[in-house]
């Protein structure tokens, strides 16, 4: 998720730790310890992408630096609970308001719960985490929330503006409400239907979080989250479903990203793969067809993006997609190439390391023997951070590969 999401998500779990706090107490927990369990809630729910000042060119291995170690080691549960404890220990070293037996524990548990919640967001959408390091290292994906969900905020920053807060924190976060509104209106990725219903709901949401206040708004600031996310997992595993019925052979995968702030239509990546051929078919997908059809779903604007449609990386092997379209599922283009070629490749130690990362590996060998590798859920062939080239012949492996497995260890794997 983007890092506002992560914010707003550390302080609702803030609010919610110093209103129970009130109430164990029997007492108004003070401006400082509020203060302290602000900072340690957004702090925490942001730490695990300290990845980012590591992974990349600092490692020397190119585009695979950030690949692999971005969601990697600080995405786990076990250094997430680690990194708790440092965050805890620090605040309870800088605020001497914070470390009366209750106040302690309380933030100790929110230091926990901010760090786990980057997690968890992180899984809800396509890109994965790995959280169960070093007993697991599968990926893992949610497929189920957009990367920035605009009702996500609508949902959190009534419910926190309503909370005790300085007034200067309430106008960063009216401010961060009207840009996702801006956003929703302006740029074009949500439908201006939905873009109104955002903006009535934010509105009306607004005035009755103000006039409830305290716990009973940021009580159903929680539970709208929680909500939001449940319907976003309802509709994946149905949409999921749907395609499995199209594809009910052969069928390894289906990658879903759900549309901004409507979780009922989803842009899909299907992979098939079979003793002699993998395929990859681009496709729009409705969880529930009967309520919103896959024809709505990309009228309203669903990705559709087309293979190489800017470099030609891809085109010599797009082939008809064999599956019939349907109100569930409309089909753009496919893919296709020899199986035994990803095994081939796989077999290389760069990329075999890339293909640690790689949940739709696409790619094209040149004349000379260069091997060009992206994955399919972020393009192809341009210049987007999964788009890697190897030469001929393979000079050194590369260093620093953590031990993810392979999305596609199956397919990878001779028969």
């Amino acid at each position: 998720m983007d890092n506002v999401t992560h914010a707003l998500a550390g302080l609702l779990l803030a609010d919610l730790t110093t209103h129970q706090l009130a109430r164990r107490t029997g007492r108004a927990v003070e401006a400082p310890v509020r203060r302290a369990a602000a900072l340690l809630g957004i702090a925490a729910a942001e730490f695990p992408d300290l990845d980012l000042l590591y992974s990349g060119p600092l490692l020397g291995i190119g585009k695979l630096g950030y690949l692999l170690h971005h969601r990697g080691h600080t995405h786990t549960i076990v250094l997430a609970l680690v990194s708790a404890v440092v965050l805890w220990a620090l605040t309870l070293a800088l605020s001497r308001a914070v470390r009366d037996g209750p106040t302690r524990g309380a933030l100790l548990v929110l230091a926990v719960a901010g760090t786990l919640s980057h997690i968890a967001l992180d899984y809800t959408n396509s890109y994965g985490v790995h959280p169960f390091w070093p007993l697991d290292n599968r990926w893992v994906y949610g497929d189920m929330v957009f990367i920035v969900e605009p009702w996500l905020w609508v949902i959190a920053i009534p419910a926190l503006v309503a909370g005790p807060r300085h007034a200067s924190g309430r106008v960063v976060l009216w401010l961060a409400l009207a840009a996702i509104l801006v956003a929703s209106w302006t740029l074009g990725v949500v439908p201006a239907s939905i873009a109104l219903a955002l903006t009535l709901a934010a509105a009306l949401w607004s005035a009755m979080a103000w006039r409830w206040r305290g716990g009973r708004a940021l009580a159903l600031g929680v539970i709208g989250w929680v909500s939001f996310e449940a319907l976003g997992a309802m509709s994946t595993r149905a949409a999921y479903a749907q395609v499995a019925r199209v594809v009910p052979v052969g069928l390894a995968d289906v990658v879903l990203t759900a549309a901004a702030a409507d979780p009922t239509c989803f842009d899909a990546i299907v992979v098939e793969a079979t003793d002699t051929l993998y395929r990859v078919h681009r496709a729009t997908v409705a969880a529930w067809p009967s309520v919103r059809s896959s024809a709505v779903c990309e009228a309203a604007g669903t990705r559709r993006t087309v293979f190489g449609e800017s470099t030609g990386l891809l085109q010599d092997r797009i082939v008809p997609t064999p599956h019939a379209a349907n109100r569930a599922v409309q089909w753009h283009q496919s893919w296709a190439a020899p199986r035994r070629e990803l095994v081939t490749l796989a077999q290389r130690c760069d990329v075999r390391a890339a293909l640690g990362f790689m949940r739709v590996p696409v790619w094209a060998i040149d004349n000379d023997g260069t091997v060009r590798l992206s994955d399919l859920r972020y393009g192809e062939g341009g210049d987007g951070f999964a788009d890697v080239m190897f030469p001929a012949t393979v000079d050194e492996c590369p260093r620093f590969v953590p031990p993810w497995r392979p999305p596609r260890w199956a397919e990878m794997a001779a028969r």
